[in-house]
């Protein structure tokens, strides 16, 4: 049974009727006080998508802010939920810090078999916490997603095990999933997306947690883990592509399964030489990021087509043709003061900045979706997103 507090509700009576930023708040689940906080561009938005984000190990809430995922939504129409987990203790090891009951049991320690925050029912908590946002914002509720890190990848692959009805599709990151979750006893399948470094010392291929020079087995191997979901999802691999520059010291080897009806029903992404680290384009030299291959990934499971120019209709619209495109676009623009253009990808990264002019080539951009901005004397005047294909 969840209890929804006074203080949330005036909370976000306080909130909504302003332009947002990142907004703390809490409510109390079977009598604990739990604490999360959001984020999306602007008040009034309608029918956004919402990315749950979990932290690792020891995390906090605020660690979504080392990623780019508020970049990509202040572009996609997105809402952001990014809550934290209770603290664990460990008798004569002492404080984790915030841990999820994602499943882990480490066995044979030194301390005996340790599962993790095994009191707290997080599955219970972040179902209401989804609960709390229909009931708050204007989301799509066909359009939920969640993603995690470490020991927050473990808890999404518990939440696309035990309550795979709350989501669109999943993504885990440098975490697997938990050795009691074998199996998944809900029927329903979720598109799973897995991305792992193949020299993680914390939480290795194989699926051994590492820390402070214990050693122990916390989930199967990715591996294992992308096998499971291949036969649920009943797929084949049909696709294999690199992400980045092999010259680099990271870069991604992406495998893509599919159904018979061509559906990308699980992915994994294969981070060679990646730590245990989040990525993004300031520490891979602009070669990929994380935050933005898992939206990509999102973003091919929308329930319904979605409009190119979704989340933009704050500024003048563009008419561009052809859309998609492989060559050039040309640009139709009201107004004859434009200054400049520049293209950026959906996290805001730059890709291409110059004067302004009609007729656009972008044979050198790589396939995906980019965000073209047009300015005047005054500053950014309209704004459109376009395909390359």
């Amino acid at each position: 049974m969840k209890r929804i507090s006074i203080l949330t509700a005036l909370l976000f009576c306080s909130v909504l009727s302003q332009a947002q930023q990142w907004v703390s708040t809490q409510f109390t689940f079977e009598t604990k006080v739990r604490q999360y906080k959001t984020y999306h561009q602007s008040a009034g938005q309608q029918n956004m998508k919402v990315v749950l984000m979990l932290h690792g190990l020891g995390g906090t809430m605020n660690d979504v802010d080392l990623t780019n995922w508020k970049a990509i939504a202040d572009t996609a129409n997105l809402l952001l939920v990014s809550p934290q987990a209770l603290d664990y203790s460990i008798p004569l090891a002492g404080s984790l810090g915030p841990t999820w009951n994602s499943g882990i049991v480490l066995t044979n320690t030194p301390l005996g078999d340790i599962t993790l925050n095994p009191t707290v029912n997080d599955v219970g908590f972040l179902n209401a916490l989804i609960d709390t946002i229909q009931q708050h914002y204007a989301i799509d509720a066909s359009r939920i997603f969640v993603t995690g890190f470490s020991n927050g990848g473990f808890m999404t692959q518990r939440l696309a095990c035990e309550s795979p009805q709350k989501f669109r599709a999943a993504a885990s990151h440098s975490g697997t999933k938990a050795l009691p979750l074998a199996t998944c006893s809900n029927a329903k399948t979720l598109p799973i997306a897995h991305f792992h470094g193949t020299t993680d010392a914390t939480v290795s291929w194989n699926g051994a947690f590492t820390s402070g020079g214990l050693t122990a087995q916390a989930g199967i191997s990715v591996d294992s883990l992308v096998r499971y979901w291949q036969l649920r999802n009943n797929t084949l691999m049909v696709d294999s592509a690199t992400i980045g520059s092999s010259a680099n010291a990271q870069y991604i080897t992406h495998y893509t399964y599919k159904t018979a009806a061509g559906s990308d029903k699980v992915e994994l992404f294969k981070i060679h030489n990646g730590t245990h680290t989040w990525y993004n384009y300031n520490t891979t030299n602009n070669s990929f990021d994380l935050a933005n291959e898992t939206w990509k990934f999102f973003n091919k499971q929308g329930a319904s087509p979605v409009s190119l120019n979704e989340g933009l209709t704050a500024y003048r619209n563009i008419k561009l043709f052809p859309n998609p495109a492989t060559e050039n676009i040309h640009i139709e623009v009201e107004g004859k003061d434009h200054t400049r253009y520049m293209i950026t990808d959906l996290t805001g990264r730059i890709i291409k900045e110059q004067t302004f002019r009609r007729d656009i080539s972008i044979s050198a951009l790589p396939k995906g979706v980019f965000i073209l901005k047009i300015f005047d004397k005054n500053g950014l005047n309209a704004v459109s997103k376009f395909v390359k294909q």
